[in-house]
């Protein structure tokens, strides 16, 4: 039987823009980072300038987490959506805005790349 949260409006958007945030982020650093150096500025201070350089892969970890955390909320809220509508709601707008956070980080990572 599947989820009648599957054809819940709130649910449905939050997850396609949560995907679609999560996929630009990765064709940016896809971009980006193609043919980027070994090392890359994974942190930038206003007080002390760069205060982190690593290897390049390590970028990939906040889009990741992005995504794991869209999987994981959205099948909570689809397994919770009948017992609790509103947690479930609480839980698809929670993994939107977790992407979007995260989106603004990982475009600043592409800035301070430049």
């Amino acid at each position: 039987a599947t989820s009648p949260a599957k054809r819940d409006k709130i649910i449905l958007i939050s997850l396609i823009l949560a995907l679609i945030i999560n996929i630009a982020v990765w064709i940016a650093y896809l971009i980006k980072f193609s043919n980027a150096p070994e090392y890359i500025v994974l942190h930038y201070n206003v007080y002390f300038g760069i205060s982190d350089l690593d290897v390049w892969y390590k970028i990939l970890i906040p889009p990741a987490l992005g995504l794991l955390v869209i999987f994981v909320n959205f099948l909570l809220s689809f397994n919770f959506y009948l017992k609790k509508q509103t947690l479930s709601h609480l839980l698809a707008i929670s993994a939107l805005v977790f992407n979007l956070i995260l989106a603004g980080a990982c475009f600043l990572l592409i800035y301070i790349n430049l």
